[in-house]
């Protein structure tokens, strides 16, 4: 996968302008990694590392925002009140 490809999965992108940008994006990217590798193996690791982390926390913050189910982890359930019409007519089985 390009480092364009990532990007287009993780910004939000539309029309031709928007995939310029996003080219712009990518080119700076890679550019800054490029010159800061000792070799082409370092690039590589370092490109594939970032991406690997733009997954990661991409991964993390859909998690995140899914709604918990906070009810099922307590033994009690807000339904398990008992009224008192209920409780009474509990007693009398």
């Amino acid at each position: 996968m390009s480092s364009m490809d990532m990007l287009k999965r993780h910004l939000p992108i539309s029309g031709l302008e928007g995939l310029h940008e996003l080219r712009k994006i990518a080119e700076r990217f890679e550019e800054k990694i490029y010159s800061i590798a000792r070799s082409q193996s370092d690039y590589l690791l370092k490109i594939s590392l970032k991406m690997l982390t733009m997954e990661t926390k991409s991964f993390n913050v859909a998690t995140n925002s899914l709604p918990s189910n906070s009810v099922g982890h307590s033994k009690k359930s807000p339904n398990d009140k008992k009224s008192p019409a209920r409780k009474k007519a509990l007693r009398s089985k």
